[in-house]
């Protein structure tokens, strides 16, 4: 295993916390024209690597509305991230990645969420810090892209899948509350995008491994019943999507059936997908 770097020196950790302090403080209060400011200040006192000042100066931009600023500060982020074996910085390099194919995405920009994520995945997979969320979040948008551009891949190497078997690796090292929880999140984003490229067969069996994995969550002793709840209306809307989609009318109904006696279904992003296939029919 490949070692990586920390902090260096007392003084040097102290003023980089002091640094950490400040920004959070910022990032708390929303202030992200001081925050930027502060970015500046902080990095030129070498208080703040360039890969954390420019990942803040870019989340800071981001916020303020200032698109074209805040992809190039991640660019920078990720340019000076691109050799670090720093463990904060690898962090910040995954989460960097993650906010810009978030970007690309959004905007349609597909190819380059491919270049970009591509290469970013491989070297955290080669550091081995390929077990957070920001690593799984840039397979799931590899695969987003994936279906989009219409790229036919193996499975095993479609960002899809391979989200998947990451999850399930996680939650069986771990059997953590928050690897289920990051587990169903991922799993909702790829039964969704399945759906929108009509993929429905992809959807189903995506969407089949999300209920596994809430079903084993429900019989944990710390699961909420609200959450549960909301998870399960979920499930039932999106199994319902890809069985119309497959035109399982029968099944479909079911699954409709099921959503609609969630509470989750009266809850206001519960009511906005009952509206979605109202619109739909």
């Amino acid at each position: 295993m490949l070692l990586l770097l920390t902090a260096c020196g007392g003084s040097s950790k102290s003023s980089r916390l002091q640094a950490d302090q400040q920004i959070e403080s910022l990032y708390q209060s929303r202030d992200y024209q001081h925050l930027l400011l502060l970015c500046d200040t902080l990095e030129g006192q070498g208080s703040l690597s360039a890969v954390k000042a420019n990942y803040w100066r870019g989340y800071a931009a981001d916020r303020l509305k200032q698109r074209e600023a805040a992809e190039r500060y991640w660019q920078a982020a990720l340019q000076a991230g691109a050799e670090t074996r720093d463990a904060e910085d690898l962090a910040l390099y995954a989460k960097t990645a993650a906010r810009l194919a978030n970007l690309f995405s959004v905007r349609g920009r597909y190819a380059d969420v491919l270049t970009l994520a591509q290469p970013v995945v491989a070297r955290l997979e080669t550091l081995e810090c390929d077990t957070t969320s920001d690593y799984v979040n840039l397979l799931i948008y590899i695969g987003c892209c994936q279906a989009a551009e219409g790229q036919q891949v193996e499975e095993s190497d479609h960002g899809f899948y391979r989200a998947y078997r990451k999850h399930v690796e996680n939650i069986q090292r771990t059997h953590s509350d928050a690897a289920y929880k990051d587990a169903i999140a991922g799993l909702i984003t790829v039964a969704y995008y399945c759906v929108q490229a009509e993929r429905y067969q992809e959807a189903l069996r995506y969407t089949s491994g999300f209920g596994e994995l809430l079903g084993e969550y429900e019989q944990r002793p710390d699961a909420r019943k609200d959450y549960v709840d909301k998870q399960l209306g979920r499930y039932n809307f999106y199994k319902y999507q890809a069985l119309r989609g497959l035109a399982r009318n029968e099944e479909a109904q079911q699954a409709l059936d099921t959503f609609l006696q969630t509470d989750f279904s009266r809850s206001p992003e519960g009511l906005a997908l009952t509206k979605q296939f109202q619109d739909q029919k």
